[in-house]
């Protein structure tokens, strides 16, 4: 039984099993507030498998890592199998009434814009936001040189590997012009400070 705590307290295994959660809680079928369900899952599931890790055979992380892998797939499928069935009924905001102010009406209508960013932690931009934006975005790239503009555009719509393949360098070195780039549009007052 302590072998299977030990498991659960690795460093690797509490790293991996954050990350797990937080790629589970980046899926439109999850919400962030399911992050410590799922950590909690996971730990329990360890520690339900755990009588089958042998030192002998493997090590702790790929055991911890194919254990995780399994039951992120069984989750997923969990969850596909609850939206097939013929219980399962999604929630309409036309469709579901509320109280609000003392009358009666849908839940769609009392809901706001600045509802649904709390929920996805996102910030709506306004339309002279996004055309100043835009404006920026497109002075910074007539500065680029025909080579960089080239380079953006490929990777933005291949991305990095695929980039490097196809111009016969390393992913570093595409990365590393990446960066470069990226400077001159920090320099604009774009992206990080």
């Amino acid at each position: 039984m302590a072998s299977s705590h030990i498991i659960v307290s690795a460093p690797f295994t509490v790293t991996l099993i954050g990350f797990k959660a937080a790629q589970l809680c980046r899926r439109s079928d999850f919400s962030r507030s399911d992050r410590e369900d799922l950590e909690q899952s996971m730990r329990v599931y360890l520690l339900e498998k755990a009588h089958l890790f042998d030192p002998a055979r493997g090590h702790l992380e790929a055991f911890v890592t194919n254990a995780l892998k399994t039951w992120v797939a069984m989750e997923l499928r969990y969850r596909q199998r609850d939206k097939r069935s013929e219980s399962y009924r999604a929630a309409s905001l036309e469709g579901t009434p509320v109280e609000c102010d003392g009358d009666v009406t849908c839940l769609g209508a009392v809901l706001l814009e600045e509802d649904g960013n709390r929920r996805l932690q996102t910030q709506s931009v306004s339309a002279s936001d996004q055309f100043e934006l835009r404006e920026a975005i497109n002075v910074v790239m007539a500065r680029l040189d025909p080579a960089d503009q080239a380079l953006l555009a490929s990777v933005a719509e291949n991305g990095v590997t695929a980039t490097a393949k196809a111009l016969g360098v390393s992913w570093r070195q595409v990365a590393n012009a990446l960066a470069r780039i990226r400077g001159e549009f920090e320099k604009a007052g774009l992206g990080a400070p």
